[in-house]
């Protein structure tokens, strides 16, 4: 009661295609990326990280660390994954046939000559971002003078509880 059983699919596809090319566009990664969201909101209809990760923080005032990762660092671990469960599932084989790790989530690291994970293949945000910031207007008329936003030459965002337009 209350399992997602079509993800059962997603994990019976793995262990019978051992060495499968995840992409965002196959119906199993999309199947584990539904996973992902009800495994951080049981409740929510979404089937994008990325949507279930702007409506944890954003409605549901969750902290970076309790909003599912992001589609592309869900990817490289799910490839990370699929690779090592490749592995796993042909090890009673006397030759197994292997890919390399490269594009499985993982890469050769240059200069230690070492494998390392990818994490994501979108660039890192930084520290600080402008839409994180959020001001304390309350105004139906919108933010006046004292508003944090338009102190620091920024527009509201989707954080902000006042009606000015974001």
């Amino acid at each position: 009661m209350g399992a997602y059983t079509e993800v059962t699919d997603a994990f019976n596809f793995i262990v019978e295609h051992p060495h499968a090319q995840i992409t965002v566009d196959c119906q199993e990664f999309q199947m584990l990326e539904r996973f992902t969201v009800v495994i951080y909101d049981k409740t929510s209809p979404l089937v994008s990280v990325n949507e279930a990760r702007k409506e944890l923080f954003c409605q549901k005032n969750r902290t970076m660390e309790n909003i599912p990762p992001t589609q592309q660092a869900l990817l490289q671990h799910t490839k990370r994954a699929v690779y090592q469960a490749g592995i796993w599932t042909t090890c009673h084989q006397a030759q197994q046939q292997t890919p390399t790790a490269e594009g499985c989530g993982w890469t050769l690291d240059a200069e230690t000559k070492s494998w390392v994970p990818v994490w994501s293949s979108q660039p890192a945000a930084a520290k600080a971002v402008s839409e994180l910031v959020k001001c304390a207007c309350k105004s139906a008329a919108g933010c006046g003078g004292r508003c944090s936003c338009k102190k620091a030459s920024w527009k509201c965002t989707e954080l902000c509880s006042c009606k000015c337009e974001k």
